[in-house]
């Protein structure tokens, strides 16, 4: 069992590899928000397409290479990504996955990209929930999370089950599960907004949430 502790603004998680320390979350929460602002993303489901153009990444189906070039390690897992002599990145999608699946997978590898994690040679991502997690793992997860699901963009939206959020944000029932439950503790704080970035976040949103919102009371008996 992973050690766990809270204590105000101190946040930390002992991880395989070293401690996960509350500011290692804000740098992925807050680059989340940041990436979702520079890449011009006003609704959901965020466009991933349009954050990897942002970030200059190019994104390869495995099933274009062909089945035999990947160790049998690789092949089986969900993706990863790796970096050429010049810089460029380059985004492996295994593409026989579910493809909520993969859209969770590839926001983790552009959260690898964004956050700037070292990939020696290659940061690979073989689950959806990380068993052996290390601090870029973690960030990664967070980073995915977050530009798939923003909580403020949600909260505007008054979701309250899991499968809203899976329906709204095309993803996985098992990622959307974990967002809820982190919603219900973000509910009962009720402090949506503070930072200027997810004020920005929420105002670039704002067309959209109104339009949810009209449209959900046009439902109501």
């Amino acid at each position: 069992m992973k050690n766990t502790s809270i204590t105000g603004k101190i946040y930390h998680v002992i991880t395989n590899r070293g401690a996960f320390m509350y500011s290692d979350y804000t740098q992925a929460r807050n680059k989340s928000w940041e990436i979702l602002i520079k890449s011009g993303i006003s609704k959901l489901p965020v466009s991933l397409k349009a954050i990897a153009r942002y970030l200059n990444v190019s994104i390869i189906p495995y099933s274009i290479l062909g089945n035999d070039i990947f160790s049998e390690k690789i092949s089986s897992g969900d993706g990863f990504t790796t970096s050429l002599s010049d810089g460029k990145k380059l985004i492996f999608i295994n593409d026989k996955k579910n493809h909520k699946r993969m859209r969770f997978t590839l926001a983790h590898e552009l959260g690898h990209v964004a956050l700037k994690h070292k990939l020696n040679p290659a940061a690979h991502r073989n689950i959806e929930f990380d068993k052996k997690r290390t601090i870029t793992e973690m960030q990664a997860n967070i980073f995915a999370r977050d530009v798939l699901m923003p909580a403020c963009v949600l909260a505007k939206l008054n979701v309250s089950t899991a499968n809203e959020i899976s329906r709204l944000c095309d993803v996985s029932i098992t990622s959307a599960s974990i967002r809820m439950k982190r919603m219900q503790i973000l509910y009962q704080r009720n402090k949506f907004g503070l930072h200027p970035l997810e004020r920005e976040v929420l105002e670039n949103f704002k067309l959209f949430i109104s339009e949810k919102n009209k449209n959900n009371r046009s439902l109501l008996p």
